[in-house]
């Protein structure tokens, strides 16, 4: 899954926990069910250029200890196993996440990143939508 939209997905488990630990909980276990479904990744430099703006979005809208931050962290901190092994830092055989381990991780393929823009957007929405 795009990392940008585990971010979203992750914020927007926070606003609806809102508690941090809760969020945190939540991101994680958030990107498990992510990598499961069908999906394309991008290339490292692809997804960094899309998640340090998308993070820093999320922190300027919520802060940096809000539950939404804390869900995005949540969410996107299984991918630094996968940043490490791709840099040198751990190798392939020593990652721990369940959906990083084994040849094919990451669950089924498929080329079209509709389905996470269409996730992506409808997180975004709530996380805009005002509370009561």
């Amino acid at each position: 899954m795009i990392a940008a939209v585990h971010a979203v997905v992750g914020a927007s488990i926070g606003k609806f926990a809102g508690d941090s630990k809760s969020a945190v909980m939540g991101g994680v276990a958030s990107h498990l069910l992510m990598d499961l479904l069908p999906h394309r990744d991008f290339d490292a430099k692809t997804e960094a250029l899309l998640l340090a703006p998308t993070m820093g979005m999320i922190a300027w809208k919520f802060g940096l200890t809000s539950p939404e931050f804390v869900g995005a962290f949540g969410a996107i901190s299984p991918d630094l196993e996968n940043a490490a092994s791709r840099v040198g830092i751990i190798p392939q055989e020593a990652m721990r996440f369940p959906t990083h381990l084994g040849e094919d991780k990451h669950g089924p393929k498929t080329e079209s990143a509709l389905p996470q823009g269409i996730l992506a957007a409808v997180c975004v929405a709530f996380l805009l939508w005002p509370r009561k």
